[in-house]
């Protein structure tokens, strides 16, 4: 019984090398999105950046005519594109709601969702935008980073509604008895 218990220990040490120290926890996840939207709704560019891995990918999907576009930026790309937006914009707010956040069983990577609420004036006219955002996070140099941003822009209330399944009826169709 005891050969078999150091079996399995050993073999789950080989399967799961990942210290303990080094697991990514939901409350570690939850750090870096606070810093970040702290640094967004300073407009803290470079704060922003601190938090995306060497190898982030920004992932934006959008309508366009009546095909969906895709573009995929790099971090610097993507630390560009908030720098210049921000010099547009005399006034911005910024805010997070609906945010899980899931870690894997090893411990390795997480992910989040989350709806984020921008709004924003400019040339006097007040934008709002809203997207169903999509995170991924692992460790990287000892420090838990973001490796992918996606999102899709919701339109409308984006109040998740939930309505049971509409009944169907099939025409000479009788629901069995049930047994008392």
């Amino acid at each position: 019984m005891n050969n078999t218990r150091s079996i399995i220990l050993l073999s789950l040490s080989l399967i799961l090398p990942v210290q303990a120290d080094e697991r990514i926890t939901e409350a570690m996840v939850l750090q870096v999105i606070d810093t970040t939207d702290a640094a967004a709704m300073n407009r803290d560019t470079a704060g922003i950046g601190e938090y995306l891995g060497d190898e982030f990918e920004k992932v934006i999907e959008f309508v366009y005519k009546k095909w969906m576009a895709k573009v995929r930026l790099d971090k610097q790309q993507y630390l560009q594109l908030i720098e210049e937006g921000w010099t547009d914009i005399a006034a911005y707010s910024y805010q997070r709601d609906d945010t899980e956040i899931h870690v894997t069983a090893d411990g390795l990577s997480a992910e989040s969702y989350s709806t984020v609420t921008e709004n924003m004036f400019r040339d006097s006219q007040q934008m709002t935008s809203r997207v169903r955002e999509y995170a991924t996070y692992e460790q990287e140099n000892g420090k838990l980073v973001i490796t992918e941003i996606s999102g899709y822009t919701l339109v409308g209330d984006t109040t998740p509604q939930y309505q049971a399944a509409p009944e169907t009826t099939v025409p000479g169709a009788t629901a069995p008895a049930l047994d008392p």
